[in-house]
């Protein structure tokens, strides 16, 4: 019986002990996530190197429709602890052009305890031109209202896993659904690049809608 008993105290206090140190890699990542992301990026090797093998380029004027696109990114970390701990500001646009805006978010990056994984919330912008350009000048988003964005619902998340030096993030199968139609968006991170596709994909028919350079990678090289 004391033998039992002293088992069951040393199995408890293992899982205890795992448990604190699974919370402590999870928040481990999260700091290094937040280290990772925030700069300015393009894929402009990618498109390069598409142009030579002679791929489509989707420029905004729609030719070569369905190809690669020509992408900058800038990520900038937010002090908006209303919005919660770790925020970024997210602005890109098409053809080295930013009046081509292609995506303006804020995302939210928190560790989800009852799944035991982190997970980013996406946050749109209500109105599409008030903040753009912001990446210029982070101080227009000083008086930004929560308001003012709208997150997508919580089975839009992006799970986050870490693989080797990367983190892949990505929709849950087909949770992000509305109507006959469900939306992927896929992402994968290190320090020095930053690589997203994305598709709309019918969910009755499983037939895939909308995506891009058949739903290859956009590979985005950190330049600043």
């Amino acid at each position: 019986m004391r033998k039992s008993i002293l088992k069951g105290g040393i199995t408890m206090i293992a899982v205890l002990v795992s448990t604190i140190s699974f919370g402590q890699a999870l928040e481990e990542q999260l700091t290094e996530i937040m280290n990772f992301w925030p700069g300015t990026y393009n894929n402009d090797k990618q498109i390069a190197t598409a142009k030579k093998a002679g791929k489509d380029i989707w420029m905004v004027d729609d030719s070569g429709k369905g190809g690669f696109l020509q992408i900058t990114s800038h990520y900038i970390k937010l002090d908006r602890p209303d919005l919660g701990e770790h925020v970024l500001y997210v602005e890109e646009y098409r053809d080295h052009d930013p009046k081509n805006a292609y995506r303006q978010r804020i995302y939210t990056v928190s560790i989800d305890k009852e799944a035991n994984m982190i997970k980013v919330k996406m946050w749109p912008f209500k109105d599409k031109k008030k903040y753009l350009g912001s990446f210029n000048d982070i101080t227009m988003l000083k008086d930004l209202k929560k308001e003012e964005i709208s997150a997508y619902p919580d089975f839009c998340d992006m799970h986050v896993k870490k693989d080797g030096d990367a983190y892949h993030m990505y929709m849950n199968d087909k949770d992000c659904a509305f109507g006959d139609k469900y939306f992927s968006y896929q992402v994968k991170l290190t320090h020095n690049m930053f690589s997203y596709r994305d598709k709309i994909t019918e969910l009755s028919t499983n037939k895939r809608l909308t995506t891009a350079a058949d739903f290859a990678y956009h590979n985005l090289d950190k330049i600043e």
